[in-house]
Formats: C-alpha cells, sequence, structure tokens
C-alpha cells in the first residue's frame, strides 16, 4: 500500500525548515557571542591604556618632584658654603683689627720706654743732685706705668670686641644655616603606579613608563 505522497513532502520540508532555524540560531547566537567578546576586548584594551597614562602622569610628577628636591638640595649646601664663608670672613676681620691693636700696643709700650727713658736722661742731664734726683726718675716710671696700663686695657677691650664679633659671625651662620634647612623638602617617595586592569582580551604588554632625568 502506498503512502499519500503529499504528506511526506510537508514532513521533508518541515525538518529541513527546523534545521535551517537551529542553524541560524546558533549564528545569531556566535555572532552576538563574538559581539560581546570584541566589546570586552576593547574595554579592556582602552582600561590598559588608561592606566598606562595614570602610569605616565605618575611618573612626570616623581620626575618632577625629585628634580625640586635635588635642586633645593644644591641650594641648601650652597647656602652653607656662603654663611660660612660669611662667618670665616667675620672672623679674619676681627683677627686682622686685633692683630693691629696688638702691634699698636706694642709700638705703644716701645715710645712709653723710650720716652720714659728720656725723661730719666733729661733728669740725669740736669745736674740735679740728692732726693730729687730719686723722685724725678721714680717719676718717669710711674708715668711709663699709666701709659703702659692705659694701653693694656685698650688691647683687653679690642681682644673682647673681638670675641664678640665672632660669636657674632658664628651666631648668624648658625641661624642661617637652620633657616637653609627648614626649607628643605621631604625625601621624594617612590610613586604610586595605577594598578594593573583585570578584562578579558589581548594584553598590550604597555608596562611601566621609562624615567625621563634629561
Amino acid at each position: 500500500m502506498c503512502l499519500p505522497l503529499i504528506p511526506l513532502l510537508g514532513l521533508a520540508v518541515s525538518a529541513a525548515g527546523t534545521v535551517a532555524g537551529i542553524a541560524q540560531g546558533q549564528q545569531q547566537m556566535q555572532m552576538q557571542q563574538d559581539q560581546y567578546n570584541q566589546q570586552m576586548n576593547l574595554q579592556y584594551q582602552q582600561a590598559q591604556q588608561q592606566a598606562y597614562r595614570e602610569r605616565q602622569q605618575s611618573v612626570a610628577q616623581h620626575t618632577a618632584d625629585v628634580k625640586a628636591q635635588q635642586a633645593g638640595q644644591l641650594s641648601y649646601y650652597q647656602q652653607l658654603q656662603n654663611n660660612n664663608e660669611a662667618a670665616n670672613k667675620t672672623y679674619v676681620q676681627e683677627q686682622v683689627k686685633l692683630q693691629e691693636a696688638k702691634a699698636q700696643a706694642a709700638f705703644k709700650a716701645q715710645e712709653n720706654y723710650i720716652k720714659s727713658i728720656g725723661s730719666k736722661g733729661k733728669v740725669l742731664a740736669s745736674g740735679a743732685t740728692g732726693q730729687s734726683v730719686g723722685l724725678l726718675a721714680m717719676d718717669a716710671d710711674r708715668q711709663r706705668g699709666f701709659a703702659d696700663a692705659q694701653q693694656n686695657a685698650s688691647l683687653r677691650s679690642a681682644e673682647a670686641s673681638a670675641r664678640v664679633g665672632m660669636d657674632i659671625g658664628y651666631t648668624q651662620a648658625k641661624s642661617a644655616n637652620n633657616q637653609a634647612y627648614s626649607r628643605l623638602t621631604a625625601p621624594v617617595q617612590a610613586p604610586l603606579m595605577a594598578p594593573d586592569p583585570v578584562g578579558i582580551g589581548d594584553n598590550l604588554n604597555l608596562g611601566i613608563p621609562s624615567y625621563n632625568w634629561g
């Protein structure tokens, strides 16, 4: 007994349509998956590029901070040198003035001695005799003693003035050094880099930007 031809053809067409529908659905799903993967890959690459730009900014800021700190240190050491040179000049000036005072005192003492000898010579040349000769000679020695004492007092005053001048120079240099030190900045810390982004897709391997100290 033969089956009708039309129903068999209908079943064949229906089966073919079902297979085609499944294939089309799978194709659509694959297309959607591919689009999703592309989108995730794009987002991952953009995240990597953003992290790299942030790292570039961190490196640039760190480089600028280090250079500023180095410049500050150079300025500090230069200031210390200037302050020490100023203090040394003060010491030299005070020493020169003190040496001049000592030389003047020595010349004055020699002058007082010569004057005393001259006074005694005049007494002896006058032909005076007796006790008056001794008194006049003693008076010459006494006058020399007064002059020497006055000159010694002047020398001690010069020495005290030199010590005060040196102390002032030292104090000023110390104060200037402390002020220069207070202007130093804290040591620059290593930069905190943006973390590696997490994602799906190609790793661009951008890494950390190189430091440029030029």
